[in-house]
This record gives C-alpha cells, structure tokens and sequence, in this order.
C-alpha cells in the first residue's frame, strides 16, 4: 500500500546557490501511514540542519557561526491533542556507527514509515533489483516523532566552505556535534517538555551511550530512554589481541549460535545451544584461557573438545589455533567442507571466496546482498517520495571519516562507554536503557555486551533500569522480517511505557 501524499506539492526553501550541488535547504511533505491502529497522518521533512557553534572564550565577542550542514529526516505526526500538548508528543533521535555510517539502515530497515525490501521471505536471498520501498505498518512513528541523522560526512551532511573536513571526525568531537544537534533541534522545535530518546546501532551503541551523559551533565537533557541496538558497550571484547581472553570468551555463544543455523547441532533448540555455549563460556572456558601453560593435559582435551563441539569446528583445529579462533577465521573456517563462508554482519548468511583455502571471507556476503536494496531505496525515496534534490552523493557508509581520532583525554578509553552510560544512569535516575542483541551477530558479539551490561556501576536499585532482549537475527535485526516486527513493537511499547501518557 503506497503513502497518500495529501498536499499538491513538496515546499521547497529558497535554492543556497544556483551553482553548488547542494539544491534544497529542506522539502516538507505530508503522507498517511496505515497502522494496525488506523490511519497516522504525519509530516515528513527532509533537508539540512544548521550546526552554530557559539564562538567563545576569545579576547573578544564573535557571532555565532555555521560549521557544518547536517542533513534530517524529520517524521512529525499529527495527532488530535489538547493545544497545550501539540509540543509535548515524545522524540527519537536515531543513528547508526560506523565510524561512518549514515543513518540510511535505521531509516529503512526498522523505523521509517516507508521500508525497503533488501531479501526475499527466507531472510538471506536477495531480492531481484529494482527494489522496492513498502509501507512500515509497525514503524515507532506510531508513538513517538522521529528525528533520522547523518552525522557529518555521511548521507548528505557536509561540513560548510572554509571549515576542515575533519572536524567532527573523532570520538569526543562527533559527541560534542551531535550533543549540540540534538540541543538546537529541541530548542527550535519547542521540544524541550518532550520525552526525549536516542536510538543508536552498532558504533551507535558507543555514541549514544555517551550522549546520555553528555547531554544530561551539559545541558541538562535527561533522556527518558536510551535503545541500543547491537555491538557492546566496550570495543575491547573484539581484537583478540595476544592475552585478550575476553575477546574469546564473547565470541563463543555467537559461533555456537551460528553454528546450531547451519546444522552443526541436529535435533536441538537454538536455546538449548546458547544456554550451554553461555554457561561454558563463562566458567570452564575462560578459566582455561586465564589457566595458559598451567591448564593440564587432561583439562586440554576437554575444553577443545567441548569448544570445537559447540561451535561446530573440528577438533584438530581448535587445537592448532590454542583455543582462540579470531572471528575472520571462523567465517572461513565453519563451512570450508561445502566451499562456503558466513556473515560477519549476520551468520546466517553465506557467500563464497575466490580462494577456497583463504582464512577469512573476501567480502561480508550480507554487504553484498543488503547495500544495493539500501542505496537505491534511500536514493528513490529522497527523490521520487520527499521531493528532495541534491546532486550530491548519498555517503551510505564512507571512509572519509577516517583517520577516527580518538580522545584528547588519554585517561578515557576511545571505544568504551561504561563509564559514560553508568554515571548517566546515576545522574538521571529514571533513564531507562532498552538493549536488543543478535544472537547469529558475529561483529559484535551479543555475549560482550550482555557481559557489559553486567559491569555497569550502578547501584542495585538501578539495575532494573536496565533490559536487555535477544532476536533471532543478526547485528542489524531487521533484515529478519519476524525479528523486525518484533523488535518495533518492542520499541513502541518501551516508548510508551517509559514517556508521559497524552490520550
């Protein structure tokens, strides 16, 4: 079912200049979205937002000045409110990572009124171009506004002439952008009696960890709710760097989770599989890394075997990599019999390698088959749908962002949010935390983050504060059709239970 448009034409703001490939400031339309609990009219705008950034601290006063131009996709809906309340209706913002990501996989994938269809009912085989956008019955829009964003350099968002390109381009300094996005689009909007949320995936996860604290001890922003979705709250648990045992530990349960996917345990539930890999992983397995040397011959034979039984590799194997098998080499290694290798993104999915004995994948089949669905859907739908022109290219997920500096404080960790996500939690009392893992993700590991969960440093009566939920998917949960549907009403109803009631 397509989208009514119900105004005669997109209205577009004055052209920036004739001569630049940015065309329009911002183009406002207005569409129906059919849901489960009737007819949502709402407002869609799509268009850049002016990043000011106060010049102080000098000798002397400046005015404030545009750094850079960050390009929205605005979903307001419009509901039957009291007047007093029409400023008062809840507010996601939502992102992906990267480091480089634009925000297109969110937008398209679980929270847009409109979604694009990236793989066919079985959930790995790709659709046959050209591809199709279709309406989101279930999309959050339902319960709360949604503000989409493109940090800079990614999507459309470019910094403006005569700024450096980089400048937004590292841990603190992206914080402190998208801190004082989410501050001036609040501020502009009237929004500041909202409830407010982020939604953050994968790098997300990091970022939004840490605005929570940023906003709530800068500005004095308190989050109603924060949902993260994939990836740990620690980059740590993914180098496998020499004595990194906690990198093994977080990757057992999802190669056991991937393996039980392609048969490697017959006749028994994913359920089954997990809760034993978790418990292994958890008491023998990591006492055996931290045994090193000291572990007897005995307790050898055993772990191996234990491992390469769950995880579905061969003994020998195990063996030879002294039970710790990188995640690169496990894509390569679970189906090198039928010449195939798995996802990293989602384990479910598999491709093929032009060298047969290559020790990790030539490339992620799930990019493979995801990224032409996601590019061309948010090409057609910002064009054809929204009315919007840019020549500019839409950056799904770029290098420009690259070098990623990290922060000007040594003593915090780049790629580690703990700190930042526990004092928010301590600061503003009532945030609550929704935390949705993959089980078949085999980038960042479910088992990493529910074990990061586990280190916050919170007090006990906070802890509550705090859910986590698993789906039978991978590190972007939508792909799965079941797991999306799931995950949005999931969303909705921790947005509505967690925000103030105005029916």
């Amino acid at each position: 079912m397509a989208l009514e448009a119900t105004s005669p034409a997109p209205q577009a703001a004055p052209i920036l200049d004739p001569n630049a490939a940015v065309r329009l400031q911002s183009v406002t339309t207005d569409h129906v979205l059919k849901t489960s609990k009737g007819n949502l009219p709402y407002t869609a705008t799509v268009g850049y937002f002016d990043l000011v950034q106060e010049n102080i601290g000098g000798e002397l006063a400046a005015e404030a000045t545009v750094k850079a131009r960050i390009f929205l996709t605005e979903y307001k809906a419009k509901v039957d409110l009291k007047e007093e309340q029409t400023n008062l209706r809840p507010v996601i913002f939502v992102f992906n990572g990267g480091p480089g990501s634009s925000s297109v996989w969110l937008h398209l994938g679980l929270f847009g009124p409109r979604i694009v269809q990236a793989v066919e009912a079985d959930g790995t085989t790709p659709v046959q171009p050209p591809y199709k956008l279709v309406d989101n019955p279930n999309s959050p829009l339902e319960v709360a506004d949604l503000v989409l964003i493109d940090p800079t350099s990614t999507g459309l968002s470019r910094v403006v002439p005569g700024e450096k390109s980089d400048i937004f381009h590292g841990v603190d300094e992206d914080i402190e952008s998208i801190a004082d996005l989410i501050r001036l689009w609040v501020t502009r909007n009237a929004r500041w009696g909202s409830p407010l949320y982020i939604a953050g995936e994968s790098y997300g996860v990091l970022r939004g960890s840490k605005l929570s604290e940023r906003l709530a001890k800068r500005y004095g922003i308190y989050l109603n709710g924060l949902i993260l979705i994939s990836s740990p709250i620690t980059g740590g648990p993914m180098s496998f760097a020499p004595g990194d045992i906690l990198g093994a530990h977080a990757f057992l349960p999802p190669y056991a989770a991937v393996a039980w996917y392609h048969g490697k345990h017959p006749e028994r539930t994913l359920e089954d599989v997990v809760a034993e890999a978790e418990d292994f992983a958890d008491n023998e397995f990591l006492w055996a890394l931290n045994q090193g040397h000291r572990l007897s011959d005995e307790d050898r034979v055993h772990v191996t075997a234990k491992f390469a039984s769950l995880t579905g590799l061969s003994v020998d194997y195990v063996e030879r990599a002294n039970l710790i098998v990188p995640k690169q080499r496990f894509y390569a290694e679970l189906l090198r019999s039928e010449g195939k290798n798995v996802g990293e993104i989602d384990g479910r999915f598999t491709g093929w390698n032009a060298d047969g004995n290559g020790e990790t994948y030539d490339q992620d089949p799930v990019e493979q088959i995801i990224t032409g669905a996601f590019a061309s859907g948010i090409n057609q739908y910002l064009r054809n749908e929204l009315g919007y022109e840019n020549d500019l290219s839409y950056e799904i997920i770029t290098e420009r962002v690259r070098p990623w500096k990290g922060p000007k404080d040594p003593f915090r960790q780049g790629f580690t949010a703990l700190g930042q996500l526990s004092a928010a939690i301590r600061t503003n009392r009532r945030l609550k935390v929704l935390y949705q893992l993959g089980y078949f993700d085999l980038c960042t590991p479910y088992w990493g983050a529910v074990s990061d969960v586990a280190k916050l440093q919170i007090p006990r009566e906070l802890q509550s504060n705090v859910r986590v939920s698993r789906f039978r998917s991978g590190h972007m949960i939508y792909i799965d059709e079941q797991s999306r549907i799931a995950e949005a009403e999931e969303i909705k109803h921790f947005v509505s239970e967690t925000s103030h009631d105005l029916t």
